[in-house]
């Protein structure tokens, strides 16, 4: 993706402001850049004078090779005239053009589609996903239908649920999710939280989602208790043969997929051939739930580590690491971490110095920026856990009484509780103590707040 740092006017009321443009949509380059575009985050401004918040409207070319998909946006309130649009839109086909092989360059790129509206490049690319216009209106729909529910009065909401029950679905609270975790305002989060519990509570698949959540957490703790007297393959079987529902199976699957290899799917069948009746049936059942169960969170896990390597690519080619970083840490997760240390790794081994050296360059970039977007409260208790010294650790904490938050408390006891699992006792009194100090620090300053 193309963007510039640029002054423009702030639609709203005309003061300057300093914002990144973004003009030349290359999915091919940087495939994060699609999930911005249908997100709606693109391009969006902030005024510092009057608050305004939201899109910019400047031309946009867009481009997705897998799809051979060329479009043009102009948007008609930018008035920009017919030869300055041409000038335009050739640069950008030009510099899409340039980046590709000779033998990738194919007929699509001297036929870009002309989009009239930002709604409809959106739609354009939808489509060309697969998705058809009856999905895109009935995501729409959801949307719409999330918006009522976060303006609802609370004791509307039971009848509400009622009315709205079916299309309260899978989408909805996926729409719902992604809204909450991209709500920067922490009392607007909490809002928006506390409605969608209600939600949960009253609706058919906000209860499903709910015992789902239930049988995860049931299913860890039976593992852990298991793991204290030694997991097997024979007693994750029983574990599995006496899960009291299939919300049970599916999450002991989930956590326990690495174990369910050749030699485990060899000992059910050796149990299905010695059973007889009922028995019998239910372990034949149980195999092929699991088989199915599996697969699926293979193909899963496949099309996520395709999505990792993707993006990789797209960051090695990027001109400027920086901007593709930030574009790109919505999509960074364990499994892309773990994709870019094998291939670091690989680089290292080969002896390829450049490839080494641009791998580490973006390992460390996320880092940093990993780092940089952290709360106060986390980077405060980060910096504690890495100094060996006590003293040192609760001076450190005097100076910080007011960056002492949840977080940072949080963050204390997950700590306590990975130390005193790992029996690393010793280092969970230590960092005890310190949980201990900022605790009474936390409480004075709330008694005291001058």
């Amino acid at each position: 993706m193309v963007s510039n740092t640029t002054q423009i006017l702030c639609p709203n009321c005309r003061a300057p402001i300093q914002a990144q443009i973004q003009q030349l949509i290359d999915v091919g380059q940087n495939p994060g850049a699609k999930e911005q575009l249908l997100s709606g985050s693109f391009n969006h401004v902030q005024c510092g004078v009057c608050g305004f918040k939201g899109a910019v409207a400047v031309p946009i070319v867009y481009h997705d090779p897998q799809h051979d998909l060329l479009l043009t946006y102009v948007p008609i309130e930018t008035s920009m005239p017919k030869n300055e649009q041409e000038r335009f839109i050739g640069a950008m086909i030009k510099r899409v053009s340039d980046r590709l092989p000779p033998e990738e360059r194919k007929g699509y790129l001297f036929q870009p589609q002309a989009i009239l509206t930002m709604q409809g490049l959106v739609d354009r690319v939808l489509e060309a996903e697969g998705i058809s216009k009856e999905e895109i209106d009935a995501q729409r729909a959801t949307m719409r239908l999330f918006e009522q529910v976060l303006t609802l009065p609370d004791e509307q909401i039971e009848a509400f649920v009622q009315e709205h029950d079916a299309e309260l679905d899978a989408t909805f609270f996926q729409i719902a999710g992604l809204a909450l975790q991209s709500t920067g305002d922490k009392k607007a989060t909490e809002a928006m939280g506390a409605r969608l519990e209600k939600i949960i509570k009253f609706s058919t698949f906000g209860k499903k989602l709910k015992a789902q959540e239930e049988a995860l957490k049931e299913a860890t703790e039976s593992l852990q208790t298991l793991a204290e007297k030694g997991l097997t393959h024979e007693t994750l079987l029983d574990l599995l043969v006496e899960a009291p529902n299939e919300n049970r199976v599916v999450a002991l699957v989930n956590l326990t997929r690495p174990a369910l290899d050749y030699s485990f799917f060899q000992l059910i069948t050796e149990r299905i051939d010695q059973a007889q009746g009922e028995e019998k049936e239910h372990l034949t059942s149980l195999r092929k739930q699991i088989l199915e169960i599996a697969e699926e969170l293979d193909r899963i896990q496949e099309a996520r580590a395709a999505q990792s390597a993707a993006l990789l690519k797209s960051l090695l080619d990027a001109d400027d690491l920086d901007q593709a970083l930030l574009q790109a840490l919505p999509m960074i997760d364990d499994l892309f971490l773990g994709v870019l240390r094998a291939n670091l790794q690989d680089a290292e081994k080969r002896q390829d110095e450049d490839l080494t050296a641009r791998l580490s360059a973006i390992e460390q970039r996320i880092r940093t920026l990993a780092q940089e977007s952290m709360p106060e409260g986390l980077k405060l208790a980060q910096r504690l856990l890495e100094i060996e010294d006590e003293e040192e650790a609760r001076n450190l904490l005097e100076e910080s009484k007011k960056a002492i938050d949840n977080d940072l408390l949080n963050a204390l006891v997950s700590t306590i509780q990975q130390l005193e699992a790992a029996q690393e006792n010793e280092a969970a009194a230590r960092t005890q103590k310190i949980y201990k100090h900022a605790l009474k620090l936390s409480m004075q300053e709330k008694m005291n707040p001058s």
